[in-house]
């Protein structure tokens, strides 16, 4: 017999319950959720648990979204979702899966029944729709015995790091991307551009606070941060977020983050001054230097994300294939998205 509850708090279940579900399973563990509890500007977290006499055997991390991430589609649909918000399930600011489901006797009876109570809530909530996003691995014929439609969404982008150095690495690359790293190396310098470690402070608080809302403007991203960003981040994360700043000619100009969470590190949290940097090799040196710091860390992988996906290959990424699953409250409407989906699929990404 299994019962469900629904939390609006990570708070309300023990981190050594929720952690022991969430396996190794990257950046999905109760801190990490704190974490986007703590940093999230109007977030509206809801997460599933299904219990089996008692046990918890499934769960899924979602939230009440009112934007789309694609923006003609927000441009056209918006205005419905700032009146009835969707349920995404996603686990927030990294690109892992939101459904958790353990190693018991059946975990494809537990995964049936996850999916039944995401798309029953959604309904409860009036949710015109529901998304579950960021599943590795798709089995169409399994989804849509449950009502969901399978969509194809970008790729993450990722670098396994097998390097025991910075100069190992760029010995392994291509001769082509070797020289491309090493060419715009040479033109950050010549830029005044240093990238270095800094320890997150009030008093820089604002300036970054302010480079990464530009960057996200910039790019019509969905998440939006409070305040003081870094500083909770570090508060949360303590030596596990390591913040990588930009300095052009003294000032700060630009920053990035790597969080890690036992040996993988996810590269998040870019900000850029735009008319510090514009036309300028700041971006390209923020990465260089999450490579580098990644490799001295001894981190078994980086993940970079999604976007930008022609400067990240320069620095030999590998791309890992993703989809999603959609239903909406009306069963017919899914159905029909159906004739459509291939519209909604990203582009297709070369992997050299």
């Amino acid at each position: 017999m299994h019962t469900v509850d629904v939390l609006t708090s990570i708070e309300g279940v023990s981190p050594g319950e929720w952690d022991s579900l969430r396996g190794e399973l990257p950046f999905a563990g109760h801190r990490w959720l704190h974490l986007a509890e703590t940093v999230l500007a109007d977030h509206r977290p809801r997460y599933l648990l299904v219990r089996r006499q008692g046990r918890l055997v499934a769960a899924a991390v979602g939230a009440l979204e009112h934007r789309l991430q694609n923006p003609r589609l927000d441009a056209r649909f918006g205005r419905l979702l700032r009146r009835s918000p969707f349920l995404h399930v996603a686990v927030p600011m990294t690109a892992s899966p939101g459904l958790l489901v353990g190693d018991g006797p059946d975990p494809r009876a537990e995964l049936d029944v996850l999916l039944r109570e995401i798309r029953d809530f959604a309904r409860r909530e009036r949710s015109p729709f529901c998304v579950v996003d960021h599943l590795p691995a798709p089995d169409p014929a399994h989804a849509e015995q449950r009502g969901y439609l399978r969509l194809g969404w970008l790729p993450d982008t990722r670098l396994d790091l097998t390097w025991p150095s910075f100069d190992d690495y760029l010995a392994d690359l291509p001769s082509k991307r070797r020289r491309e790293i090493r060419r715009t190396q040479r033109r950050a310098e010549r830029e005044g551009i240093v990238v270095r470690p800094l320890i997150p402070t009030a008093e820089d608080g604002p300036a970054l606070d302010r480079m990464v809302a530009d960057v996200t403007r910039r790019h019509g991203a969905v998440r939006h941060y409070g305040p003081d960003l870094f500083v909770k981040a570090a508060t949360v994360l303590g030596a596990d977020l390591t913040l990588l700043a930009a300095h052009r000619d003294g000032t700060l100009v630009g920053c990035i983050a790597l969080l890690r969470d036992d040996d993988d590190l996810a590269v998040r949290w870019i900000g850029r001054d735009y008319e510090r940097t514009a036309g300028t090799a700041a971006y390209h040196a923020l990465l260089t230097a999450c490579v580098r710091n990644a490799i001295s860390s001894g981190a078994r992988t980086l993940r970079f994300g999604a976007a930008a996906y022609e400067t990240k290959k320069q620095f030999g990424v590998s791309l890992e294939p993703r989809s999603r699953l959609f239903a909406a409250r009306s069963r017919a409407v899914t159905s029909l998205m159906g004739l459509f989906s291939r519209r909604f699929d990203p582009p297709d990404l070369p992997a050299g």
